[in-house]
C-alpha cells in the first residue's frame, strides 16, 4: 500500500497508529510488537530510502517530511503515533508542525534534531560513506553499520533471531543517500526547546537503560520540555527498545495510546 509517496504495511483493525522505523530499517520489523498490541489498526511507514518506499527525493527537509506523514495521518485517520530512533525525530516534527493531527505520542530511543550526536556515530557515518564508495552496498556496509560502538545494536546481540531479522533489513537498505547527501539535507533541521514546548501530544518517551548516553539525555530533555511527558525506562535494554523487548514495553504503550 502507498500513500503520498510512502509504502504503507497495515495490520489488525481498531484507531490508527502510525510507526515510524529508525534509519536503515522499514515497517518489516514492527511485526513482533504489533502481535502484541491487538485492538489497533497498526500502520507502518517505510520512511524515504526505505523499504518499499521512493528513493529520498534531492532537497527534501524535515518540515516537509513532517507535512508528507501529516497527509498519510489526514488519509488514514491515525492520531496516534510511535517513532524509534531516526522516527522519533519525524515523529516529533509531525506533533510539532501539525499538533492537530498528533493526540498521542510515543518516542523511543528519543532523536532530536540538530542536537549532540554520539561522537562514535558520527565516526561511524564517515566510515560508512568511504565504504559505499569502494564497494557500494552490500554485507561489508551492514556488518560495518552493525559494529560497535557505537551501540546502536549492541542490545540485539542478546536476541540472535532479531539480530538475524534486522541484518536481513539492513541488507535490503539501499544507502543511496551515501551518494546523494539527501540524509544531510533531511537531517539538517534543529529542534530547539522552546519547539519542543509546542507538543500538545500525551507523550511518552522510552528509553533502555543501556542505551546510549545522549539517548537517555534527550529523553530526560523531553520530559523537562514537553507538557505532561512521562518517560519509561526498560531495564536491560539498548538502542531498540521497541524491538528488543517487545514483551516489556507492549502494556504501557497500550496504556498510553489507549
Amino acid at each position: 500500500m502507498t500513500g503520498h509517496g510512502l509504502h504503507l504495511t497495515e495490520s489488525g483493525s481498531g484507531p490508527a497508529v502510525l510507526w515510524l522505523h529508525g534509519y536503515t530499517m522499514d515497517s518489516t520489523l514492527w511485526r513482533p510488537l504489533w502481535e502484541l498490541l491487538p485492538g489497533w489498526r497498526h500502520i507502518g511507514v517505510d520512511l524515504p530510502g526505505h523499504g518499499g518506499s521512493g528513493p529520498c527525493p534531492p532537497g527534501l527537509t524535515l518540515p516537509r517530511l513532517a507535512d508528507r506523514l501529516a497527509q498519510v495521518a489526514e488519509t488514514t485517520g491515525a492520531r496516534r503515533v510511535a517513532g524509534l530512533s531516526f522516527g522519533s525525530t519525524s515523529a516529533l516534527q509531525l506533533a510539532m508542525q501539525h499538533p492537530e493531527l498528533v493526540h498521542r505520542l510515543v518516542v523511543a530511543a528519543p532523536t532530536l534534531a540538530g542536537t549532540a550526536n554520539e561522537p562514535a556515530a558520527e565516526q561511524r557515518y564517515k566510515q560508512l560513506m568511504m565504504l559505499y564508495r569502494m564497494t557500494g552496498p552490500g554485507e561489508q556496509l551492514t556488518d560495518l553499520w552493525m559494529a560497535s560502538p557505537p551501540d546502536i545494536f549492541r542490545g540485539t546481540e542478546s536476541h540472535p533471531e532479531l539480530r538475524a531479522s534486522v541484518r536481513r533489513t539492513v541488507l535490503r537498505h539501499r544507502w543511496a543517500e551515501l551518494a546523494d547527501g539527501s540524509m544531510d539535507t533531511l537531517t539538517a533541521h534543529r529542534h530547539t526547546r522552546a519547539d519542543l514546548r509546542t507538543i500538545t501530544a500525551a507523550t511518552l518517551a522510552v528509553v533502555g537503560t543501556e542505551d546510549m548516553p545522549a539517548f537517555t539525555a534527550n529523553a530526560e530533555l523531553l520530559r523537562g520540555e514537553v507538557p505532561g511527558c512521562r518517560v519509561l525506562t526498560v531495564p536491560d535494554t539498548g538502542h531498540l527498545p521497541l524491538l528488543e523487548r517487545p514483551e516489556a514495553v507492549a502494556e504501557a504503550l497500550a496504556a498510553h495510546l489507549r
